[in-house]
């Protein structure tokens, strides 16, 4: 006879939830849900995802190294009550500013006025890019696993300005599988904090990413437009005022980024009275801890009336 502890069937149904988590199987559903669509902005091709709860307001999302598959879980989510907006950056600048323009003639080709920004990793520096530059178009803002642009993080960047040109050239010349695989050994580190189940969510995550042999090129755009940010000018206070009480930065605990760097961030946005909040996890905690995250952004949202 069995004398363990019953467990209860609500119990055992999220445990077997959470144990058949499977980012790319999750991912291939989204896609037919949401499909890829294409517009033509300044004669450029753009892929783009658009979709959510009709008439409701608009999230536009950034994320870190052109993994726009990062969004899925929240799209999935925060698509039952917004709308949303997933994007592949163009290949044909490099500069932020110029990055940042283009999403806004995206947003206008696609007539979306207003938006909620949610930025993570670099994405998260292109989402205060964008609020500075059109504020008129933001509803509010909410940054995750990033910093600002006065970081030590930019400020090595700028150190490497000679070896960086040898960079792209070794990974111009990296057959795109072997970078693939490199990328997978390397996001080994990025999960080393994170539970057993949720280093088998992330594996998921950079194996869907890898598994697209194109992504040699998004990643070789990214690395140039993050090695961009380093004369960016850095943000001041009255760029944000407008957004007072209406910024929320979630601080994982764990971060790939220096606590200085994490400082730097908080100390700009706390003028602001932003919320700031420490958050459980690493550099990909937003990811495979996205119930968490998305919970903490969906109070922070109905708050704001949004």
């Amino acid at each position: 006879m069995f004398h363990g502890t019953l467990v209860p069937f609500a119990e055992r149904r999220k445990i077997i939830m959470k144990d058949s988590r499977d980012f790319k199987k999750e991912y291939e559903a989204f896609l037919k849900k949401v499909p890829y669509q294409t517009a033509v902005v300044d004669g450029v091709e753009v892929r783009y995802q658009y979709g959510g709860k009709d008439g409701a307001p608009v999230i536009l999302f950034f994320n870190g190294l052109e993994m726009q598959e990062m969004w899925m879980p929240y799209a999935e989510k925060l698509g039952n009550n917004y709308r949303f907006l997933i994007y592949e950056y163009p290949f044909h600048t490099t500069n932020a500013d110029g990055q940042i323009d283009f999403a806004a003639k995206l947003l206008k080709t696609l007539s979306i006025e207003k938006v909620i920004l949610i930025g993570a990793s670099d994405g998260g520096v292109y989402a205060q890019i964008f609020a500075k530059r059109y504020p008129e178009s933001v509803l509010t803002m909410i940054l995750t696993t990033t910093l600002t642009v006065d970081s030590d993080y930019i400020r090595d960047i700028q150190k490497e300005r000679f070896s960086t040109p040898i960079r792209l050239l070794l990974l111009k010349l990296v057959p795109a599988k072997t970078e693939m695989n490199l990328l997978l050994k390397k996001s080994e580190g990025f999960l080393e904090c994170e539970s057993e189940e949720n280093r088998k969510y992330g594996t998921g995550f950079y194996e869907t990413v890898a598994s697209d042999l194109n992504y040699k090129q998004r990643f070789i755009h990214s690395f140039k437009c993050v090695y961009m940010l380093n004369d960016y000018p850095y943000f001041q206070e009255n760029d944000f005022e407008y957004l007072r009480g209406k910024i929320q930065v979630l601080l994982p605990e764990k971060d790939i980024f220096k606590k200085e760097d994490q400082n730097r961030l908080v100390d700009l946005f706390r003028k602001l009275d932003a919320e700031i909040l420490n958050v459980p996890g690493g550099h990909v905690g937003f990811i495979v801890q996205s119930e968490y995250y998305i919970d903490l952004m969906e109070k922070f949202l109905k708050k704001n009336g949004i």
